[in-house]
């Protein structure tokens, strides 16, 4: 296996955008070796509509052989978003990505608003069905999420689950008129960001605006935060958002670069380089 040397995950909402296609990444030997061969995770977000079949898995599987890359997968919005789960289509879910094994990073818990500190039994409910060698981080939405919950914190314990981070402020900074923002705005609100970490592993997603000069300064406050959690022993999923994904490849290896500034005395290897060559004005 390939190791990618980065102390930390890093990686896209996707690994398959058409933007991407010949401008960062290749199909060569497929879309997502391509992308494996730089970054070292990726959200599954797929798998929140339908199951991937088998012999798609077993793509997967192959494709990522070679490298040190965790798929984080979604769970179906018919778990986590439905008044009665589906139980049946969740083992189906497990199984069927089972193969991936060592690929597998944690399994992606979003909640709709609905779901408040109330519902928190539901939450445990979901978490108390996946094996014990599968992590979870749970992102909830609800306000009332934001406010001190010992009721969330030991649910997350007992499972030894982690909290997602969805750090949406760069999106709310820049042109609100921007379409690509009108559409994000629906799938990622603007909810408080809590520095706490859960259970040793911090994941954040961090969503950032197509063309804001302020998006600098939250890549800068990332990337002193991923050198704080290396420091204390925390290990960090850091997910590049931006509304149409474009500019995610090129955000992500900015934020790369500011881990590398506040490094200090650690050292931090170069973002290994994108499969298709990059002219300097493209980044």
């Amino acid at each position: 296996m390939i190791h990618n040397t980065l102390p930390y995950r890093l990686g896209l909402p996707a690994w398959a955008f058409s933007g991407w296609k010949n401008k960062y990444f290749s199909d060569k030997p497929s879309s997502l070796a391509s992308y494996a061969s730089v970054f070292n995770m990726v959200e599954g977000n797929t798998t929140f509509y339908q199951l991937p079949t088998e012999e798609k898995v077993a793509t997967w599987q192959e494709s990522l052989a070679p490298y040190d890359c965790k798929i984080c997968f979604k769970l179906p919005q018919t778990i986590t978003h439905a008044a009665q789960p589906d139980w049946d289509l969740l083992d189906t879910f497990i199984n069927r990505i089972s193969p991936l094994q060592a690929h597998l990073g944690p399994l992606l818990l979003v909640f709709p608003a609905k779901i408040s500190p109330s519902s928190v039994g539901f939450i445990d409910a979901i978490l108390q069905k996946l094996p014990s060698h599968l992590n979870a981080a749970v992102e909830v939405r609800h306000p009332d999420f934001f406010n001190e919950n010992d009721n969330l914190q030991a649910v997350l314990d007992t499972y030894q689950a982690n909290r997602v981070v969805l750090d949406s402020r760069p999106l709310y900074r820049g042109d609100q008129s921007h379409p690509d923002v009108v559409q994000a705005k629906h799938e990622k609100p603007n909810v408080p960001v809590s520095p706490k970490v859960y259970n040793k592993r911090a994941f954040v997603r961090l969503v950032l605006h197509p063309d804001s000069p302020d998006n600098q300064l939250f890549i800068e406050q990332r990337g002193k935060m991923v050198v704080n959690y290396l420091q204390h022993d925390i290990e960090p999923f850091i997910s590049i958002h931006c509304p149409n994904n474009f500019y995610c490849p090129s955000y992500a290896l900015a934020l790369h670069q500011s881990v590398q500034r506040h490094a200090n005395n650690m050292h931090i290897a170069d973002l290994p380089p994108f499969p298709v060559p990059q002219q300097s004005n493209l980044l």
